[in-house]
Protein backbone atom coordinates (compact mmCIF):
# COMPACT_ATOMS: atom_id res chain seq x y z
CA UNK A 1 0.00 0.00 0.00
CA UNK A 2 2.68 2.50 0.96
CA UNK A 3 4.22 1.95 -2.63
CA UNK A 4 1.00 2.73 -4.22
CA UNK A 5 0.47 5.64 -1.91
CA UNK A 6 3.86 6.84 -3.47
CA UNK A 7 3.33 6.37 -6.65
CA UNK A 8 -0.52 8.20 -6.60
CA UNK A 9 0.85 10.81 -4.53
CA UNK A 10 2.44 12.94 -7.72
CA UNK A 11 -1.15 13.07 -9.39
CA UNK A 12 -2.91 16.00 -9.11
CA UNK A 13 -5.33 15.35 -6.14
CA UNK A 14 -2.78 13.13 -4.22
CA UNK A 15 -0.60 16.44 -3.68
CA UNK A 16 -3.53 18.37 -1.93
CA UNK A 17 -3.14 17.16 1.78
CA UNK A 18 -1.16 14.37 3.48
CA UNK A 19 -2.86 11.07 4.80
CA UNK A 20 -3.46 12.23 8.28
CA UNK A 21 -4.80 14.98 7.24
CA UNK A 22 -6.97 14.44 4.44
CA UNK A 23 -10.29 12.34 6.80
CA UNK A 24 -10.52 15.91 8.48
CA UNK A 25 -10.68 18.17 5.91
CA UNK A 26 -12.91 15.88 3.64
CA UNK A 27 -14.87 15.80 7.09
CA UNK A 28 -14.97 19.32 7.58
CA UNK A 29 -15.97 19.66 4.08
CA UNK A 30 -19.00 17.00 4.67
CA UNK A 31 -19.52 18.82 7.98
CA UNK A 32 -19.90 22.13 6.83
CA UNK A 33 -22.00 21.64 3.42
CA UNK A 34 -24.84 20.26 5.56
CA UNK A 35 -24.55 23.02 8.14
CA UNK A 36 -25.36 25.33 5.06
CA UNK A 37 -29.13 26.86 5.54
CA UNK A 38 -29.70 24.00 8.03
CA UNK A 39 -32.47 25.68 10.41
CA UNK A 40 -34.24 27.26 7.20
CA UNK A 41 -36.50 24.85 5.52
CA UNK A 42 -39.53 24.10 8.05
CA UNK A 43 -39.35 20.44 9.82
CA UNK A 44 -41.53 18.18 8.39
CA UNK A 45 -44.05 14.95 9.46
CA UNK A 46 -40.42 12.52 10.26
CA UNK A 47 -38.76 14.92 11.86
CA UNK A 48 -42.16 16.08 14.05
CA UNK A 49 -42.43 12.28 15.11
CA UNK A 50 -38.77 12.33 16.09
CA UNK A 51 -39.14 15.37 18.12
CA UNK A 52 -42.21 13.70 19.56
CA UNK A 53 -40.49 10.28 20.83
CA UNK A 54 -37.32 12.12 21.68
CA UNK A 55 -38.88 14.54 24.03
CA UNK A 56 -40.67 12.38 25.96
CA UNK A 57 -39.42 10.68 29.51
CA UNK A 58 -37.33 7.40 29.29
CA UNK A 59 -40.57 5.15 30.87
CA UNK A 60 -42.82 6.84 28.04
CA UNK A 61 -40.37 6.32 25.45
CA UNK A 62 -39.99 2.78 25.93
CA UNK A 63 -43.65 2.50 26.47
CA UNK A 64 -43.87 4.37 22.78
CA UNK A 65 -41.45 1.91 20.77
CA UNK A 66 -43.32 -1.05 22.46
CA UNK A 67 -46.38 -0.48 20.16
CA UNK A 68 -44.76 1.85 17.08
CA UNK A 69 -41.01 3.10 15.74
CA UNK A 70 -39.43 0.25 17.22
CA UNK A 71 -37.22 0.54 13.99
CA UNK A 72 -35.75 3.87 14.92
CA UNK A 73 -35.87 2.88 19.04
CA UNK A 74 -31.67 3.68 18.95
CA UNK A 75 -31.41 6.96 17.02
CA UNK A 76 -34.64 8.01 19.22
CA UNK A 77 -32.61 6.99 22.37
CA UNK A 78 -30.02 8.91 21.23
CA UNK A 79 -31.20 12.18 20.68
CA UNK A 80 -33.07 12.13 23.95
CA UNK A 81 -29.23 12.29 25.25
CA UNK A 82 -28.45 14.90 23.10
CA UNK A 83 -32.18 17.01 24.00
CA UNK A 84 -30.97 16.09 27.91
CA UNK A 85 -27.52 17.73 27.37
CA UNK A 86 -28.22 20.68 25.42
CA UNK A 87 -32.17 21.09 24.86
CA UNK A 88 -34.69 20.74 21.87
CA UNK A 89 -33.93 23.25 18.83
CA UNK A 90 -34.19 22.79 15.12
CA UNK A 91 -30.77 22.93 15.42
CA UNK A 92 -29.64 20.02 17.85
CA UNK A 93 -32.10 17.89 15.72
CA UNK A 94 -30.40 17.94 12.34
CA UNK A 95 -26.70 19.13 13.21
CA UNK A 96 -26.02 15.37 14.50
CA UNK A 97 -27.10 14.42 10.87
CA UNK A 98 -24.33 17.19 9.55
CA UNK A 99 -21.81 15.60 12.13
CA UNK A 100 -22.44 12.09 10.23
CA UNK A 101 -21.88 13.19 7.08
CA UNK A 102 -18.62 14.48 8.32
CA UNK A 103 -17.58 11.34 9.51
CA UNK A 104 -18.71 9.43 6.56
CA UNK A 105 -16.89 11.38 4.35
CA UNK A 106 -13.72 11.19 6.49
CA UNK A 107 -14.43 7.02 6.59
CA UNK A 108 -14.55 7.28 3.22
CA UNK A 109 -11.20 8.08 2.29
CA UNK A 110 -9.92 5.29 5.10
CA UNK A 111 -11.94 2.85 3.18
CA UNK A 112 -10.19 3.91 -0.03
CA UNK A 113 -6.83 3.61 1.55
CA UNK A 114 -7.48 0.23 2.67
CA UNK A 115 -8.46 -0.65 -0.50
CA UNK A 116 -4.92 0.23 -1.57
CA UNK A 117 -5.95 3.49 -3.81
CA UNK A 118 -5.62 7.02 -1.72
CA UNK A 119 -6.02 8.93 -5.07
CA UNK A 120 -9.54 7.44 -5.47
CA UNK A 121 -10.36 7.75 -1.92
CA UNK A 122 -9.92 11.38 -1.93
CA UNK A 123 -12.05 11.89 -4.90
CA UNK A 124 -15.21 9.17 -3.50
CA UNK A 125 -14.77 11.25 -0.55
CA UNK A 126 -15.05 14.44 -2.50
CA UNK A 127 -18.18 12.97 -4.34
CA UNK A 128 -19.74 12.01 -1.39
CA UNK A 129 -20.16 15.13 0.08
CA UNK A 130 -21.77 16.26 -3.11
CA UNK A 131 -24.32 13.58 -3.40
CA UNK A 132 -27.65 15.32 -3.83
CA UNK A 133 -28.87 12.47 -1.07
CA UNK A 134 -26.41 13.18 1.23
CA UNK A 135 -26.50 16.89 1.28
CA UNK A 136 -30.19 16.31 1.89
CA UNK A 137 -29.85 13.52 4.90
CA UNK A 138 -26.77 16.12 6.10
CA UNK A 139 -30.07 18.60 7.41
CA UNK A 140 -32.33 16.08 8.00
CA UNK A 141 -33.42 15.19 11.81
CA UNK A 142 -33.74 10.99 11.23
CA UNK A 143 -31.36 8.70 11.04
CA UNK A 144 -30.41 8.32 7.37
CA UNK A 145 -26.58 10.22 7.94
CA UNK A 146 -25.57 7.67 10.45
CA UNK A 147 -27.00 4.82 8.33
CA UNK A 148 -24.43 5.90 5.66
CA UNK A 149 -21.79 6.43 8.41
CA UNK A 150 -22.70 2.86 9.91
CA UNK A 151 -22.28 1.18 6.85
CA UNK A 152 -19.40 2.38 5.68
CA UNK A 153 -18.18 2.02 9.31
CA UNK A 154 -18.81 -1.50 9.13
CA UNK A 155 -17.13 -2.05 5.84
CA UNK A 156 -13.83 -0.52 7.35
CA UNK A 157 -14.25 -3.22 10.23
CA UNK A 158 -14.41 -5.37 7.49
CA UNK A 159 -11.70 -4.83 5.68
CA UNK A 160 -9.29 -4.47 8.69
CA UNK A 161 -10.77 -7.71 10.42
CA UNK A 162 -9.64 -9.35 6.81
CA UNK A 163 -6.28 -7.96 6.72
CA UNK A 164 -5.41 -8.40 10.74
CA UNK A 165 -7.48 -11.56 11.64
CA UNK A 166 -7.21 -11.22 15.43
CA UNK A 167 -10.13 -11.96 17.14
CA UNK A 168 -10.46 -8.64 18.27
CA UNK A 169 -10.98 -7.36 15.31
CA UNK A 170 -13.88 -9.57 14.12
CA UNK A 171 -15.46 -8.77 17.65
CA UNK A 172 -15.13 -5.19 16.65
CA UNK A 173 -16.64 -6.15 13.16
CA UNK A 174 -19.56 -8.11 15.05
CA UNK A 175 -20.07 -4.99 17.76
CA UNK A 176 -20.77 -2.86 14.57
CA UNK A 177 -22.52 -5.11 12.75
CA UNK A 178 -25.14 -5.40 15.53
CA UNK A 179 -25.30 -2.06 16.15
CA UNK A 180 -25.61 -0.62 12.88
CA UNK A 181 -28.79 -3.11 12.52
CA UNK A 182 -30.39 -1.86 15.37
CA UNK A 183 -30.01 2.24 14.44
CA UNK A 184 -31.88 0.92 10.83
CA UNK A 185 -32.90 -3.03 10.68
CA UNK A 186 -32.11 -2.35 6.43
CA UNK A 187 -28.83 -2.56 7.15
CA UNK A 188 -28.27 -5.88 7.58
CA UNK A 189 -28.53 -5.41 3.82
CA UNK A 190 -25.01 -4.21 3.79
CA UNK A 191 -24.37 -6.87 6.66
CA UNK A 192 -25.49 -9.57 3.87
CA UNK A 193 -23.55 -8.19 1.09
CA UNK A 194 -20.45 -8.24 2.98
CA UNK A 195 -20.40 -11.93 2.96
CA UNK A 196 -20.99 -11.58 -0.97
CA UNK A 197 -17.42 -8.92 -0.40
CA UNK A 198 -15.95 -12.21 1.68
CA UNK A 199 -16.79 -14.54 -0.86
CA UNK A 200 -15.75 -12.62 -4.00
CA UNK A 201 -12.35 -11.46 -2.16
CA UNK A 202 -11.37 -15.16 -0.78
CA UNK A 203 -12.24 -16.94 -3.95
CA UNK A 204 -9.62 -18.91 -4.09
CA UNK A 205 -10.43 -21.58 -1.81
CA UNK A 206 -6.98 -21.61 0.42
CA UNK A 207 -6.95 -22.38 4.24
CA UNK A 208 -6.40 -18.46 5.12
CA UNK A 209 -9.75 -17.70 2.40
CA UNK A 210 -11.53 -20.15 4.31
CA UNK A 211 -10.73 -19.14 8.17
CA UNK A 212 -11.28 -15.59 6.96
CA UNK A 213 -14.89 -16.66 5.87
CA UNK A 214 -15.25 -19.26 8.91
CA UNK A 215 -15.16 -15.42 10.88
CA UNK A 216 -17.15 -13.54 9.16
CA UNK A 217 -20.09 -16.05 9.15
CA UNK A 218 -19.29 -16.60 12.91
CA UNK A 219 -18.76 -12.42 13.94
CA UNK A 220 -22.33 -11.84 11.37
CA UNK A 221 -24.02 -14.90 12.88
CA UNK A 222 -23.45 -13.54 16.49
CA UNK A 223 -24.41 -9.86 15.62
CA UNK A 224 -27.56 -11.65 14.10
CA UNK A 225 -28.63 -13.65 16.82
CA UNK A 226 -27.92 -11.12 19.12
CA UNK A 227 -30.34 -8.89 17.45
CA UNK A 228 -33.22 -11.07 16.79
CA UNK A 229 -35.61 -10.11 19.27
CA UNK A 230 -35.11 -6.48 18.10
CA UNK A 231 -35.56 -7.96 14.51
CA UNK A 232 -39.09 -9.30 15.76
CA UNK A 233 -40.51 -6.92 17.55
CA UNK A 234 -39.69 -4.43 14.16
CA UNK A 235 -41.55 -6.98 11.91
CA UNK A 236 -44.83 -7.40 14.35
CA UNK A 237 -45.01 -3.26 13.70
CA UNK A 238 -44.43 -3.82 9.86
CA UNK A 239 -47.94 -2.52 10.01
CA UNK A 240 -47.03 1.06 10.11
CA UNK A 241 -45.24 0.79 6.64
CA UNK A 242 -48.77 0.62 4.82
CA UNK A 243 -48.78 3.53 3.34
CA UNK A 244 -45.55 2.78 1.27
CA UNK A 245 -47.43 2.20 -2.68
CA UNK A 246 -46.26 -1.25 -4.48
CA UNK A 247 -44.00 -0.91 -7.48
CA UNK A 248 -45.17 1.29 -10.08
CA UNK A 249 -44.16 3.22 -12.87
CA UNK A 250 -42.11 5.58 -10.71
CA UNK A 251 -40.13 2.72 -8.83
CA UNK A 252 -37.39 3.20 -11.88
CA UNK A 253 -37.11 7.02 -11.17
CA UNK A 254 -36.94 6.07 -7.76
CA UNK A 255 -34.16 3.90 -8.67
CA UNK A 256 -32.13 5.71 -10.84
CA UNK A 257 -32.34 9.17 -9.87
CA UNK A 258 -34.55 9.45 -6.04
CA UNK A 259 -32.60 6.96 -3.92
CA UNK A 260 -29.04 8.77 -4.09
CA UNK A 261 -29.80 11.96 -6.50
CA UNK A 262 -32.74 13.35 -4.70
CA UNK A 263 -34.44 15.31 -7.54
CA UNK A 264 -31.38 16.13 -9.84
CA UNK A 265 -31.60 14.51 -12.96
CA UNK A 266 -28.53 15.90 -14.33
CA UNK A 267 -26.24 14.81 -11.66
CA UNK A 268 -28.34 11.21 -11.95
CA UNK A 269 -26.92 11.26 -15.19
CA UNK A 270 -23.42 12.27 -14.56
CA UNK A 271 -23.10 10.11 -11.90
CA UNK A 272 -24.51 7.09 -13.28
CA UNK A 273 -21.99 7.80 -16.75
CA UNK A 274 -19.46 7.89 -13.81
CA UNK A 275 -20.05 4.54 -12.03
CA UNK A 276 -20.46 2.59 -15.61
CA UNK A 277 -16.96 3.70 -16.52
CA UNK A 278 -15.66 3.23 -13.20
CA UNK A 279 -17.36 -0.62 -13.03
CA UNK A 280 -15.53 -1.01 -16.56
CA UNK A 281 -12.66 0.34 -15.90
CA UNK A 282 -12.09 -1.72 -12.43
CA UNK A 283 -13.20 -5.03 -14.34
CA UNK A 284 -10.52 -4.65 -17.21
CA UNK A 285 -7.82 -3.77 -14.41
CA UNK A 286 -8.89 -6.84 -12.09
CA UNK A 287 -9.26 -4.97 -9.44
CA UNK A 288 -10.91 -7.46 -7.42
CA UNK A 289 -10.96 -5.88 -4.19
CA UNK A 290 -12.46 -2.73 -4.77
CA UNK A 291 -15.15 -4.88 -7.38
CA UNK A 292 -15.74 -7.02 -4.27
CA UNK A 293 -16.35 -3.99 -1.36
CA UNK A 294 -18.07 -1.98 -4.38
CA UNK A 295 -20.76 -3.71 -6.06
CA UNK A 296 -22.52 -6.21 -3.37
CA UNK A 297 -23.37 -3.31 -1.18
CA UNK A 298 -24.29 -0.67 -3.95
CA UNK A 299 -26.67 -3.60 -5.42
CA UNK A 300 -27.51 -5.93 -3.21
CA UNK A 301 -29.99 -3.62 -0.95
CA UNK A 302 -31.51 -2.12 -3.86
CA UNK A 303 -32.42 -5.26 -5.03
CA UNK A 304 -33.48 -7.26 -2.35
CA UNK A 305 -36.17 -3.85 -0.70
CA UNK A 306 -37.73 -4.42 -4.80
CA UNK A 307 -38.01 -8.24 -4.17
CA UNK A 308 -39.29 -8.42 -1.34
CA UNK A 309 -41.84 -5.47 -2.28
CA UNK A 310 -42.76 -7.66 -5.01
CA UNK A 311 -43.22 -10.80 -3.04
CA UNK A 312 -44.10 -9.83 0.78
CA UNK A 313 -45.35 -6.35 0.84
CA UNK A 314 -44.24 -2.48 -0.05
CA UNK A 315 -41.03 -1.87 1.50
CA UNK A 316 -39.08 -0.06 -1.08
CA UNK A 317 -38.86 3.73 -0.47
CA UNK A 318 -36.05 5.81 -2.16
CA UNK A 319 -34.86 7.60 1.01
CA UNK A 320 -33.98 4.10 2.83
CA UNK A 321 -30.96 3.45 0.39
CA UNK A 322 -28.89 6.18 2.08
CA UNK A 323 -26.61 4.05 3.54
CA UNK A 324 -25.42 2.55 0.36
CA UNK A 325 -24.19 6.53 -0.87
CA UNK A 326 -20.58 5.74 0.52
CA UNK A 327 -20.36 2.69 -2.21
CA UNK A 328 -22.11 5.73 -5.30
CA UNK A 329 -19.78 7.53 -4.07
CA UNK A 330 -16.58 5.11 -4.42
CA UNK A 331 -18.25 3.48 -7.79
CA UNK A 332 -18.20 7.31 -9.28
CA UNK A 333 -14.83 7.94 -7.91
CA UNK A 334 -13.59 5.17 -9.74
CA UNK A 335 -15.21 6.16 -13.13
CA UNK A 336 -13.35 9.90 -12.66
CA UNK A 337 -10.39 8.14 -11.16
CA UNK A 338 -10.07 6.00 -15.09
CA UNK A 339 -10.05 9.01 -16.85
CA UNK A 340 -6.49 9.35 -18.07
CA UNK A 341 -5.97 13.06 -18.63
CA UNK A 342 -6.14 14.25 -14.83
CA UNK A 343 -7.36 17.91 -15.48
CA UNK A 344 -9.95 16.63 -17.46
CA UNK A 345 -10.23 14.02 -13.96
CA UNK A 346 -10.52 17.72 -12.16
CA UNK A 347 -13.16 19.10 -14.69
CA UNK A 348 -15.00 16.19 -13.90
CA UNK A 349 -15.39 16.64 -10.05
CA UNK A 350 -15.59 20.36 -10.61
CA UNK A 351 -19.06 19.25 -12.73
CA UNK A 352 -19.89 17.39 -9.84
CA UNK A 353 -19.52 20.41 -7.98
CA UNK A 354 -21.30 22.62 -10.34
CA UNK A 355 -24.37 20.04 -10.62
CA UNK A 356 -24.58 19.84 -6.61
CA UNK A 357 -25.21 23.77 -6.01
CA UNK A 358 -28.47 23.96 -7.32
CA UNK A 359 -29.29 20.86 -5.14
CA UNK A 360 -27.97 22.42 -2.15
CA UNK A 361 -30.07 25.40 -3.18
CA UNK A 362 -33.97 23.90 -3.61
CA UNK A 363 -32.81 22.01 -0.47
CA UNK A 364 -32.25 25.13 1.53
CA UNK A 365 -35.31 26.51 0.55
CA UNK A 366 -38.00 27.20 3.60
CA UNK A 367 -40.66 24.47 2.00
CA UNK A 368 -38.12 22.26 0.68
CA UNK A 369 -38.67 19.20 2.70
CA UNK A 370 -42.05 17.95 1.37
CA UNK A 371 -43.62 21.69 0.92
CA UNK A 372 -43.94 22.34 4.68
CA UNK A 373 -45.13 25.18 6.01
CA UNK A 374 -44.71 25.13 9.34
CA UNK A 375 -41.71 27.11 10.55
CA UNK A 376 -44.23 29.91 9.20
CA UNK A 377 -47.16 29.02 10.38
CA UNK A 378 -45.15 28.97 13.98
CA UNK A 379 -43.68 32.40 13.27
CA UNK A 380 -46.82 33.74 12.28
CA UNK A 381 -48.27 32.18 16.01
CA UNK A 382 -45.69 33.71 17.59
CA UNK A 383 -46.27 37.45 16.14
CA UNK A 384 -50.00 37.63 16.20
CA UNK A 385 -49.23 36.47 20.30
CA UNK A 386 -46.82 39.24 20.82
CA UNK A 387 -49.19 41.79 19.02
CA UNK A 388 -51.82 40.69 21.77
CA UNK A 389 -49.77 41.64 24.34
CA UNK A 390 -48.49 40.00 27.15
CA UNK A 391 -52.03 39.77 29.31
CA UNK A 392 -53.94 38.18 26.87
CA UNK A 393 -54.03 34.15 27.01
CA UNK A 394 -54.11 32.48 23.85
CA UNK A 395 -55.79 29.20 22.60
CA UNK A 396 -55.12 26.88 19.82
CA UNK A 397 -57.53 24.55 18.43
CA UNK A 398 -55.45 21.97 16.23
CA UNK A 399 -56.98 20.67 12.95
CA UNK A 400 -56.14 17.37 11.04
CA UNK A 401 -53.04 17.39 9.04
CA UNK A 402 -52.61 17.42 5.24
CA UNK A 403 -51.72 14.13 4.28
CA UNK A 404 -51.76 12.24 7.35
CA UNK A 405 -54.82 11.04 8.70
CA UNK A 406 -53.81 10.15 12.37
CA UNK A 407 -51.78 13.43 13.11
CA UNK A 408 -52.66 16.97 13.62
CA UNK A 409 -51.63 20.37 13.15
CA UNK A 410 -50.01 20.09 16.84
CA UNK A 411 -47.10 18.44 15.06
CA UNK A 412 -46.19 22.15 14.69
CA UNK A 413 -46.14 22.78 17.96
CA UNK A 414 -44.24 19.78 18.36
CA UNK A 415 -41.90 21.11 16.47
CA UNK A 416 -41.27 24.45 17.32
CA UNK A 417 -42.84 24.30 21.11
CA UNK A 418 -41.32 28.02 21.88
CA UNK A 419 -43.35 29.73 20.15
CA UNK A 420 -46.62 28.12 22.08
CA UNK A 421 -45.23 27.91 25.11
CA UNK A 422 -48.05 28.29 27.11
CA UNK A 423 -51.42 28.05 25.37
CA UNK A 424 -54.20 26.53 25.79
CA UNK A 425 -54.87 23.01 23.63
CA UNK A 426 -58.42 22.87 23.44
CA UNK A 427 -59.40 19.30 22.03
CA UNK A 428 -56.63 17.99 23.63
CA UNK A 429 -57.81 14.69 25.47
CA UNK A 430 -54.41 12.99 26.10
CA UNK A 431 -51.61 13.95 25.17
CA UNK A 432 -49.36 12.24 22.92
CA UNK A 433 -46.50 11.15 25.60
CA UNK A 434 -49.34 9.50 27.25
CA UNK A 435 -50.45 7.49 24.64
CA UNK A 436 -47.49 5.15 23.94
CA UNK A 437 -48.13 6.11 20.33
CA UNK A 438 -46.71 8.55 18.17
CA UNK A 439 -49.71 11.03 18.29
CA UNK A 440 -52.25 12.65 21.15
CA UNK A 441 -55.81 11.67 21.20
CA UNK A 442 -58.46 14.60 20.65
CA UNK A 443 -62.09 15.17 21.76
CA UNK A 444 -64.60 16.69 19.30
CA UNK A 445 -64.34 20.80 19.24
CA UNK A 446 -68.20 20.54 20.68
CA UNK A 447 -67.12 18.39 23.61
CA UNK A 448 -64.26 21.33 24.33
CA UNK A 449 -65.71 24.81 24.45
CA UNK A 450 -65.93 25.00 28.12
CA UNK A 451 -61.77 24.47 27.72
CA UNK A 452 -62.28 28.54 26.05
CA UNK A 453 -63.28 30.12 29.30
CA UNK A 454 -60.69 32.79 30.29
CA UNK A 455 -59.41 32.71 26.88
CA UNK A 456 -58.70 35.93 24.71
CA UNK A 457 -57.89 35.22 21.50
CA UNK A 458 -58.13 31.44 19.73
CA UNK A 459 -56.41 30.49 16.31
CA UNK A 460 -57.78 26.94 14.36
CA UNK A 461 -54.91 25.62 12.86
CA UNK A 462 -56.18 23.40 9.86
CA UNK A 463 -55.50 21.52 6.48
CA UNK A 464 -57.89 22.95 3.48
CA UNK A 465 -58.12 19.88 2.72
CA UNK A 466 -59.98 17.94 5.28
CA UNK A 467 -62.11 21.57 6.17
CA UNK A 468 -63.27 21.78 9.83
CA UNK A 469 -63.15 25.52 9.41
CA UNK A 470 -67.07 26.16 8.88
CA UNK A 471 -67.51 23.52 11.80
CA UNK A 472 -65.37 25.09 14.26
CA UNK A 473 -66.52 28.60 13.32
CA UNK A 474 -70.13 27.25 13.62
CA UNK A 475 -69.36 26.29 17.30
CA UNK A 476 -67.09 29.31 18.82
CA UNK A 477 -70.20 31.24 17.19
CA UNK A 478 -72.81 29.49 19.38
CA UNK A 479 -70.73 30.77 22.71
CA UNK A 480 -70.32 34.00 21.01
CA UNK A 481 -66.35 33.83 19.32
CA UNK A 482 -66.28 35.44 16.22
CA UNK A 483 -63.61 35.22 13.25
CA UNK A 484 -61.76 38.22 12.13
CA UNK A 485 -58.75 37.09 10.47
CA UNK A 486 -57.63 34.59 8.15
CA UNK A 487 -54.39 33.33 6.40
CA UNK A 488 -53.42 30.49 4.11
CA UNK A 489 -49.92 29.11 3.76
CA UNK A 490 -49.12 25.66 2.16
CA UNK A 491 -51.18 23.21 3.22
CA UNK A 492 -52.40 24.90 6.75
CA UNK A 493 -54.96 27.32 7.06
CA UNK A 494 -55.08 29.47 10.33
CA UNK A 495 -57.94 31.41 11.40
CA UNK A 496 -58.43 33.94 14.23
CA UNK A 497 -61.36 34.35 16.39
CA UNK A 498 -61.84 36.64 19.33
CA UNK A 499 -65.01 36.88 21.62
CA UNK A 500 -67.88 39.41 20.32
Amino acid sequence: MTATMGRESVGTLGTLWSPAVTPIVVGVLGFTISMIGITVPGLWYDEAATVSSATRSWPQLWAEVGNVDAVHALHYAILHIIFDVVGYSPLSLRMPSAIAVGVAAALVVILGRQLGRPRLAVIAAIAFCLIPRVTWMGTEGRSYALTATLAVLATVALLRAIRVGTRTSWIVYGIVAMLSVTIFIYLALVIVAHGLTVAWMLSDRTAASRRVARNWVLSAGIAGAASIPFALEVVSQSGQLSWIPPLGGSTVRGVLRSQWFYSSEWFAVASWAFILLGIGALIRSRSRTVLAVVVPALLLPTIALLVISVVHQPIYQPRYLAMCTPFVALAIAAGIDAIRWRPAAVMAIALLAVLAVPQIVVQRQPEAKESSSWAQVADLIATERAADGPGSTTAIIYGELWGHAKATTRVIAYSYPEQFESTVDVTIRTPAADTAQLWETRAPIDESLDRLSGTDVAYLIASPSRDVRPATTAALASIGWRETEEWSFTNVRVVRYTRD
